[in-house]
This record gives structure tokens, sequence and C-alpha cells, in this order.
């Protein structure tokens, strides 16, 4: 069952992570990147990033994040648009994803320059739709892929990293007494994106 108490969980955890593995970072001299999307925010996904060099062409990453929007909805507005009657007024959606990588970087300086990374991901999210009745629906994507990436120099403290790639994932859809069915996918996509990274 994914609710906020899970969130909160993975919040926790990702923030012990973090903070152990800066102060071992900052013990042995390593490099170590903070990172954040915020363009996620427009679609109610926040998350960030803690990566971190093992070596001097590999690093390891720590994606975490929670999944947070409502969506209220003029009744009348959605029977016009659909051309059905229907009561259905909020969408609500909550939930968490969590996704590490490892990434082998192909320029001199690591942590700079292109790379190549594989990453495995997870993405658990609980809808609530809310009508004459509240039908709840859960969905568990479980995936995986690889991404060729670039992270650039903006400034002294802060770095971009735009990355590409294929995945696959594995989707398991469940619903509530009010709905009948439930479904499995195994889905191919595409993964990219933008970060912005702090470094000290």
């Amino acid at each position: 069952m994914i609710n906020a108490t899970w969130s909160y969980r993975l919040i926790s955890v990702c923030c012990c992570i973090l903070c152990c593995s800066t102060g071992f970072a900052q013990d042995e001299g390593g490099q170590w990147w903070i990172k954040s999307n915020p363009f996620g925010l427009f679609a109610g996904q926040f998350q960030s990033s803690y990566e971190r060099a093992v070596s001097d062409k590999v690093t390891v990453q720590l994606t975490g994040g929670v999944v947070r929007s409502n969506l209220d909805l003029n009744t009348d507005d959605l029977e016009s648009l659909l051309s059905i009657n229907t009561s259905l007024n909020a969408v609500d959606w909550i939930g968490f994803l969590a996704m590490p990588e490892a990434r082998v970087y192909l320029s001199p300086e690591v942590g700079k320059g292109f790379y190549l990374g594989a990453f495995a991901r997870v993405r658990c999210i609980k809808r609530t739709m809310t009508t004459n009745f509240v039908g709840v629906q859960r969905r568990t994507a479980v995936g995986a892929g690889a991404v060729i990436g670039g992270q650039f120099k903006i400034s002294e403290h802060v770095r971009g990293d735009l990355f590409l790639g294929p995945q696959i994932k594995s989707t398991t859809t469940t619903l509530n007494e009010h709905f009948v069915y439930a479904e499995e996918e195994f889905l191919p996509g595409i993964r990219f994106g933008m970060n912005f990274a702090w470094t000290p």
C-alpha cells in the first residue's frame, strides 16, 4: 500500500544516505554533486540526486523523489469536453520514486564531459479519483535502462547534466472494489532529462 508515510520514509532514508556519503566524501577528499530537476515541479514530481566519484572515471548516483499533485475538475466543463455525463470532480496523486545509477565518464575529468550510465528505477503511485464514490488506483513501475549524457560546467559551483537513453519497465496497476480489473504491462521507452548540479 502506497501512502504518504512511505514517501516520508523514502525521503528520510535518502537524507541519511546523503549525509553519510557527504561526510565520507569530505573526509576522503572525493568529489560529489547534489542535483535537482526544476522542470519536474511543473508535473508535481519533486526529486533530487546525489552523485559521488568512486574512482577517476566512475561515479555512483542515488535519486529519490516524491510525486504529489491534485487536480480539481469542473464537472460541467468535463461533460462538455467529453460529451458524457460524469460526476468526477477531483484526482489526487501521491507516491515516490527511487533510482540508483552507475556512470563511467569518457572524459579525462570525472564528473565533467560525456558519460555512459546504467540505472534501475522504481516508481509507486496511488491515485484517488473522487466522484459519486472514491476510486483508488495503485500503479507500480519497475524498470532499468542505459543513458548517454554530458555534464558541463556552468559556473565554479554549478553544472548542468543532460542525458538520453532507452529504458524498459514492467508496470502493475490494481484498483479497489469500484473497478473490475487490474492490468500488467511490459513497456519500452525513452528516458531523457536535465538536472542542475551543485558542488563545493
